[in-house]
C-alpha cells in the first residue's frame, strides 16, 4: 500500500471536518416538533335596537322607521334585516284605546346593509316604508306614539 503524503492527509482531514460541520448544520436546521395552542372564541351579544316611525301614521298608511342600533360586541357587524314580530309599545296616554297590534312592520324590500362598529358603536339609519297602521285602527290611535323594539339579523365583519 502506498503511503499518503502529508498534503493528501491534510486535504482528506479538511474534507472530513467540512462534511461533519455541514451535517451538524443541516441537522440543526431540520429539527421538527409539535405543540398545542388554545384560543377562546368571543361570545356574541345581541344588538340593541329601537325604532320609531319618522312620519305620521294613519289607518291604511305607511311610514319610514328610524332605527337606532348599539353594537356591544368586540367586532363590527352589518345589519341585514329585522324580524317581523317586534315588541311595539304605545305611549301611556293612548295605550288603553289603541292596542299595539294596530301597528306592524312590513317586509323590507331591499337589504338594510348598515355597518355598526364594535365595542358600543352606535348607528342611526332609516328604513323606508317599513311600518304600517292597520286600515281599521280606532280613532283613539290619533296622536299616539309607538316605540318599536326590533330583533335584528346581521353578520360579523372583518376588521
Amino acid at each position: 500500500m502506498r503511503n499518503m503524503s502529508q498534503r493528501t492527509a491534510i486535504i482528506t482531514l479538511v474534507a472530513v471536518i467540512v462534511t461533519g460541520i455541514a451535517s451538524v448544520a443541516w441537522a440543526a436546521w431540520s429539527v421538527t416538533g409539535q405543540g398545542t395552542a388554545t384560543v377562546t372564541a368571543a361570545e356574541v351579544t345581541a344588538l340593541q335596537a329601537t325604532a320609531r316611525p319618522t312620519g305620521s301614521l294613519f289607518p291604511g298608511g305607511t311610514a319610514d322607521i328610524e332605527i337606532r342600533v348599539t353594537n356591544p360586541n368586540e367586532f363590527a357587524v352589518e345589519v341585514q334585516s329585522f324580524a317581523q314580530s317586534p315588541d311595539i309599545v304605545v305611549d301611556d296616554a293612548h295605550a288603553a284605546g289603541c292596542p299595539a297590534g294596530n301597528v306592524r312592520l312590513k317586509a323590507t324590500k331591499k337589504p338594510i346593509g348598515q355597518r355598526v362598529e364594535a365595542d358600543g358603536g352606535r348607528e342611526t339609519f332609516v328604513v323606508e316604508d317599513a311600518v304600517e297602521m292597520v286600515y281599521n285602527a280606532p280613532e283613539s290611535c290619533m296622536g299616539a306614539s309607538f316605540e318599536i323594539t326590533l330583533a335584528l339579523a346581521g353578520v360579523g365583519l372583518p376588521d
